[in-house]
Order: structure tokens, then C-alpha cells, then sequence
């Protein structure tokens, strides 16, 4: 920045345009120059009579002059007004890197100038959103995306959210889009033809579809489509993430509101009367809370997404409203500890509807005003009365006392076994409804960590924990799993038909090999390997690797299923 102001050379700020702010500039025949704000001012100031010829120059001021003068021109300067004292100056400007020197640099020029301040302490240097070609969206190129059109398909929150996700330091970011064929919904990838078409005095252009070979007329900023037309519409698939997490979210609040029959506000109880999965959503949260102001207060609008997106779905909706399900139902016997389940929940949910408020400001508007029906008094650390609307909701403190690093690496564990469980019943084909039977050889402190969540084994994957410590050995025929510091073992004894297990991953290993022969010998052919262009023979070898790991996962099977 200071190497750019340090090299500025004279500006030329007059410009040869139709349109702009014309020069306060009027030349006699002489050609002396007059500055003001109209002829009448000059003449005044100048003492001119009538019978001199002023004429104004004709060039107008330079876009970017004009713009330099922003911060305070559109406040009320050069007069001193109540606005201009208040908001000048301001505290953050947000724009692109390919004009901090057209722009930005110049708005402190003028800023120093005219009002002896520099017009804003933080600027906020975002990247752009560049088409599939990679090349900058513009008009005249006609290669711009209509947010109208995503906003249609996927939803204002989930647009919004999305770009936020984007919004990183440094690297501009590729949107390739394409057209959603009205009749069969196939997507057609957007072509360099299909930007720089334009009517030509004939039929419009269209776009075919590969799904049912009909052909459209597609939206474009150089014609709009015949009148009754069905029009194949603009969409972009890397917007499906942000509509994905706003209906998993929105659907995980209905599920909770789903759940407050009863609900009485109330402070929480002391950490070590809390339930341990309450005492790791809090600790996690909590993490979470500071780890997203951190962001935003750095303006890294990508990672505050990214993390709120993976607490939002991987720890509140995957773990823990499947680990507090049975404690919420309505006919469960401690009433007290339904209680503070609903209480814990409506804290955790009023808490995410603030986080996310920035970025989808539309569903949780809708949803903190249907959960204050609900809990007109929530919030943590303390309940309270709740704000009219979210966006006048304070933002979250909570206390530092809440994170339990030790209570985390335990539910870490408890995750790996789940996941490694399921797995099992994925491989073998088991359903959920059969309770499988678990043991775990480990070390004495790694025991203790799986005890203390050993009732969430049978809530999460209906697992009986049945052996725990460093005595467990392997059963004959039993699945086994490594985990960190642990081996896990599932008794398959009449869990399980061994004979057709053991066809069906003899087919498929059958089937691998011989995919993984044909693969070897493409890779053996110096012809090809010498010809075809690299990308094309790096996506052999690596199709190659992950066949190979199949192929030693279905023997490790095969194994199992032998020694019983």
C-alpha cells in the first residue's frame, strides 16, 4: 500500500465522456480559467461582467475522482451536518483488490484533504466471483449470473450463505453454472457460445438438453426470452451446499420446538449435574461461539461459515439431538431431566439462531420468533426476555468455564467407535434393529473414557458395550476395527449368515480383480501412458490405489468371516 502512494504520479482527472460530472471550469477568450461551482459564482468571485464570454470546459471529472469523494460527499460536505459528524469516519470499507488504487488510496487522499481524517481504519479486501472460464464477470461480456434467478431456485438464505463461504483473503473463486432444462430437469453446462450469443434479427438462441434433445431459449442479459416461452434457467451447483444446510437446519429447529411441550425457563444446573452429552454440546458450543467472533472480527466470512456449518450439522444435528432424543420424550419418567434437556436445547438453539443471523438472516427471523412461542425466556449463560427480533439480539459471551478438553477427547472416541459400528453393520448387511454386542481391548484411562458414555452406545447405534479394558481379546469370527489407542471387536455368532456373506464379497472380489487387471494393463501399455495427456493417466493410477484398498478391505472381510 505505502509503495503505491509513495510512487503516484500527477492524476489527469479530466475526462473526454458524455457522461459524468462535468469540470467546474469556465475558460474567457483568453483562455484564463475560472473554477466555481457555477458561472454565476464566477463571475461574482471574479468580478466578470455580462460582457464576458465564459465558456465551461466539456470534459467531465474522472469516475474516480468523483467516487474519492464519497465517504464525505454523500454525508452533507462540504457543510457540517449531523450526519457527517456522525458517521464520518466510518470504521470498515469492503471492496476488491483491483481497485485499492483507483479507489480506496484516493478516498484517503481526499479524505485527509478535505476533512483531515482518513475516511475509514480497516479495509476488507475480498475476492471475486469469476465465471467457469475464469475470466471477470461484466456486462459487456455478457457473462454475469442474475442473483434473482439463484435467489428463485435456491433460496435468498441459501445464496447468501454460500458467498459468504466464498468470501476468503486472497483467491478469487470460479462459478460455473449452466441451464436446468425445463422439461426434464438435466442441467446443461454453460458454453463460451452460450455468453457470447446474442439476437441477431432471428430465432433467439437456445441451448439443447442431453437429457430428452429438446431445445430452450436460456436466460441472458442480451435478450429476454419470447413471451410464453419455458425458458431453461440459470443454476449453479456449488449453491446446493448452502440450501442443504439451511433445510438441515431449519428442520432441526422444528424438531426441537417439536419437543418444548412443558417447557418452563430457568437457570441451568451446575456443570457436574449436567448430563454428559449437555456438558459436551456446551463445551462445544462455546468453542464454537469464540472461534466464529474470532472470524468475523478478522472479516474471514469462509471459515465463520465453514465452522458454523460443521458444528450446525456434524455435532448439534448428528450427535447431539440423537443423543438427547429420549430424555425429550414426553412420557419419560424424569420429568427433571427432561427439564434441563429442553432447557439446554432451547439455550443451544437461540444461541445458533444469533450466530447465524449474519448470514441467513431470513430463517432465523422466522425461527426466533416461532421459538419465542415457545421460550419467550431463553438464552445462556442466563435466561432473559428475548429481543423483538433477532437482529437486535445481543451477541454471545459464555463462559470460559465450559469448555472441557478432556470431556471432548471422550466424545471424539465415542464418535470413531459409532462410526466404526456402523460401518460393520454396513459391510455385513445388518439391520438396526438387531442389537449387536461390542467389545474393546484398551488401556485402562481409554476404558474409563469409553465407560463414562457407555449409554449412548445403545442410543446411538443400538451397541451393548458388553467388555471394556486391556484384558479383551478377539472372539473367533468376530469383526474388528483399530481405533486410536483401542481395537474394537463385534461378535458376528448368529448376527450374521456367514455362507451368503461370504458369496457376496467373493463375487466382489472377483469383480475387483478384475477391474484392477485391466487397469494394470492400460498402465502397462507405454503407448498409452506416453500419449494420453497426463491428467488422464494421473486419474488411471489413482482409480488403480483406490481399487487396490477395496480389494485388501473385502480380504480383511473374508478373513473374519473364515476364522469363525
Amino acid at each position: 500500500y505505502f509503495a503505491w502512494m509513495r510512487d503516484l504520479q500527477d492524476w489527469c482527472i479530466s475526462r473526454q465522456l458524455w457522461w459524468g460530472h462535468r469540470i467546474p471550469a469556465w475558460y474567457d477568450a483568453d483562455g484564463n480559467v475560472y473554477v466555481a461551482r457555477s458561472e454565476e459564482e464566477a463571475r461574482e468571485k471574479h468580478g466578470l461582467g455580462a460582457d464576458v464570454a465564459l465558456t465551461q470546459d466539456e470534459d467531465v471529472l474522472d469516475t474516480w475522482f468523483s467516487s474519492a469523494l464519497w465517504p464525505h460527499s454523500t454525508l452533507g460536505w462540504p457543510e457540517s451536518t449531523e450526519s457527517l459528524d456522525y458517521f464520518y469516519p466510518g470504521s470498515v470499507l469492503v471492496t476488491s483488490r483491483d481497485i485499492i488504487t483507483l479507489w480506496v488510496a484516493r478516498m484517503v487522499l481526499t479524505g485527509l484533504y478535505n476533512m483531515g481524517d482518513i475516511p475509514f481504519s480497516r479495509v476488507c479486501v475480498h475476492p471475486k466471483i469469476l465465471d467457469g472460464f475464469g475470466q471477470t464477470m461484466s456486462k459487456s461480456k455478457g457473462n454475469g449470473v442474475d442473483p434473482m434467478d439463484l435467489v428463485d431456485r435456491y433460496g435468498a438464505d441459501a445464496v447468501r450463505f454460500t458467498i459468504a463461504s466464498f468470501a476468503g483473503e486472497t483467491q478469487d473463486i470460479r462459478l460455473p453454472v449452466g441451464y436446468e432444462c425445463p422439461e426434464c430437469g438435466h442441467v446443461i453446462p454453460q458454453e463460451l457460445k452460450h455468453q457470447q450469443a446474442t439476437p441477431g434479427g432471428g430465432d433467439k438462441p437456445r441451448v439443447d438438453c442431453g437429457g430428452c434433445g429438446k431445445s430452450w431459449q436460456y436466460t441472458s442479459p442480451w435478450y429476454d426470452p419470447d413471451e410464453g416461452e419455458l425458458v431453461a434457467r440459470m443454476v449453479a451447483e456449488r449453491f446446493e451446499t448452502g440450501r442443504n444446510f439451511c433445510n438441515k437446519f431449519w428442520n432441526a429447529a422444528r424438531f426441537a420446538m417439536l419437543n418444548l411441550e412443558g417447557y418452563e425457563p430457568g437457570p441451568l444446573p451446575a456443570l457436574d449435574l449436567l448430563a454428559i452429552e449437555d456438558r459436551w454440546i456446551l463445551s462445544r458450543l462455546t468453542r464454537t461461539v469464540a472461534q466464529v467472533t474470532s472470524y468475523l472480527d478478522r472479516y474471514q466470512f469462509d471459515q465463520a461459515t465453514r465452522t458454523l456449518r460443521d458444528f450446525v450439522w456434524n455435532e448439534f444435528c448428528d450427535w447431539y439431538l440423537e443423543m438427547v432424543k429420549p430424555r425429550l420424550q414426553s412420557d419419560v419418567e424424569d420429568t427433571e431431566a427432561r427439564g434441563t434437556a429442553q432447557r439446554v436445547l432451547v439455550g443451544v438453539l437461540d444461541s445458533l439462531l444469533r450466530l447465524l443471523a449474519p448470514t441467513t438472516p431470513f430463517i432465523t427471523e422466522e425461527l426466533w420468533e416461532r421459538l419465542a412461542e415457545w421460550a419467550p425466556s431463553r438464552g445462556l449463560p442466563d435466561p432473559e426476555p428475548v429481543a423483538e427480533c433477532v437482529m437486535r439480539a445481543t451477541w454471545l459471551e459464555l463462559p470460559d468455564e465450559w469448555v472441557d478438553d478432556s470431556l471432548e477427547e471422550r466424545f471424539e472416541r465415542l464418535q470413531e467407535i459409532i462410526v466404526a459400528v456402523r460401518n460393520v453393520r454396513s459391510t455385513y448387511t445388518i439391520p438396526r434393529s438387531t442389537r449387536l454386542s461390542l467389545s474393546v481391548r484398551c488401556g485402562p484411562d481409554v476404558a474409563e473414557d469409553f465407560e463414562a458414555v457407555a449409554g449412548q452406545f445403545l442410543n446411538l447405534s443400538n451397541t451393548e458395550l458388553v467388555a471394556v479394558g486391556p484384558e479383551v481379546s478377539q472372539a473367533a469370527g468376530a469383526a474388528s476395527f483399530a481405533l486410536g489407542g483401542a481395537d474394537g471387536y463385534i461378535d458376528l455368532e448368529g448376527v450374521v449368515d456367514r455362507d451368503a456373506e461370504r458369496a457376496k464379497h467373493v463375487k466382489e472380489l472377483e469383480k475387483l480383480t478384475g477391474m484392477i487387471a485391466g487397469h494394470e494393463k492400460k498402465l502397462a501399455n507405454e503407448n498409452f501412458v506416453s500419449k494420453a495427456p497426463a491428467e488422464v493417466v494421473d486419474g488411471v493410477r489413482a482409480t488403480l490405489a483406490g481399487l487396490r484398498e477395496q480389494l485388501e478391505r473385502v480380504n480383511d472381510i473374508l478373513g473374519q468371516l473364515d476364522a469363525g
